[in-house]
């Protein structure tokens, strides 16, 4: 019965989080310490980025529609009407020389010649066969597969209304799909240089929330690693769905079905980022996080794509990565610790370290103590 209240609360529930994160550091002047240098750092990653990659990106976009016609066995009759499409930055935009220009590394590697001692010769009675002495061998040739694909013969004689109204979905669809990749790009970085950060924010927001913050201690070494594995998932896990899907993108017809899974395998990818800092302190595998995610679904799916829709919009994203942050750990409060409050996670006791409860806690005289939130909704466990 709880379970069956918590999906149509689930299907809006996700989408306040940021302005319930926003609102929490806003009373909370002593959590902004958490989020003002990453902030810093992800204004000097955004920079970068959109200065190389998105730039990049719309000019292969614009030369992609521009190839299009050729994409028919021959010429369409409404090739002479596709718009020049060329990605300029308004004038007002002036990007920083090293922006721009990329260094020109050479790499000139040493010329090392060895001379053996005049003692050191081949002995006579060593003699080597002429199959061996006259051995050679050659690198195959090959050549690079062409992307180009072929589009059927009729696309060739469609109006030129719905020809031009294609090219137009078709840069659409892989406009977002650009911004969606800068983002999940700024957000990996992002995540990962401002972790100290996050991580105490994370801790501060749980012991908060619940009055305790669970954490199973584990050595440096396991540590490392398991940030490394859980990298290493995530991308196994990108590559393996998001390259065909890409792929498919680039054909007009198919890809406005391309851009909806997209967005899909992107939002599960960040919202199971902004939930990690809680999760990650319980030493959960990365199958028991997908389980987390599809278990909690769609709360957890509102979630990730109102998070994915900040963290794509470029220079929101930039303020937008910390308080989606935040927003993963009072949604995990919310919606997935009632569940796994009283579980017993890693091989050894997992260390709680027990805080005031937020319904006790008193306001100091400087008036900056963390004030207490009171919950919109309150779901149960499964």
């Amino acid at each position: 019965m709880n379970q069956l209240l918590r999906l149509p609360a689930g299907l809006v529930a996700g989408f306040v989080y940021p302005l319930r994160a926003l609102w929490t550091l806003l009373r909370n002047p002593p959590l902004r310490k958490y989020v003002l240098i990453p902030i810093a750092i992800n204004f000097v990653l955004g920079i970068t980025l959109y200065a190389g990659l998105l730039t990049a990106g719309l000019g292969l976009i614009d030369a992609i529609a521009q190839d299009v016609p050729n994409w028919t066995a021959e010429i369409p009759t409404w090739a002479t009407h596709v718009p020049d499409w060329r990605f300029t930055l308004p004038a007002w935009v002036t990007l920083p020389a090293w922006a721009t220009h990329f260094p020109h590394w050479h790499l000139n590697l040493p010329d090392w010649h060895i001379t053996a001692p005049s003692w050191l010769h081949r002995p006579d009675w060593l003699h080597f066969p002429n199959w061996l002495r006259n051995l050679s061998f050659s690198l195959p040739e090959f050549s690079l597969p062409n992307w180009r694909p072929t589009l059927p013969d009729w696309f060739a004689s469609i109006p030129n209304w719905l020809a031009i109204a294609l090219l137009w979905v078709l840069r659409l669809v892989l406009t977002v799909i650009l911004l969606i990749l800068t983002g999940w790009i700024l957000l990996q970085f992002g995540v990962l240089l401002g972790a100290p950060w996050y991580g105490k924010l994370s801790e501060e927001l749980e012991r908060r929330q619940t009055g305790q913050m669970t954490l199973v201690e584990v050595s440096v070494t396991q540590d490392i690693w398991r940030a490394i594995a859980y990298e290493l998932k995530k991308l196994v896990l990108s590559l393996g769905l998001g390259l065909p899907i890409l792929l498919l993108s680039f054909v007009p017809l198919i890809a406005a079905i391309a851009a909806p899974i997209s967005i899909a395998i992107a939002s599960i990818l960040v919202c199971l980022d902004f939930m990690d800092g809680a999760l990650e302190r319980r030493r959960l595998r990365f199958r028991d996080k997908l389980g987390i995610y599809f278990k909690n679904l769609p709360a957890t799916a509102s979630f990730g794509i109102v998070c994915l829709f900040f963290v794509s919009i470029p220079l929101i994203n930039l303020v937008a990565i910390p308080i989606c942050v935040t927003a993963g750990t009072l949604f995990f409060c919310d919606w997935i610790y009632p569940s796994m409050k009283n579980r017993q996670f890693g091989s050894s006791k997992p260390k709680t370290l027990e805080g005031t409860p937020p319904q006790a806690r008193k306001p100091k005289g400087n008036g900056e103590a963390i004030a207490p939130e009171t919950n919109s909704q309150t779901p149960s466990g499964d």
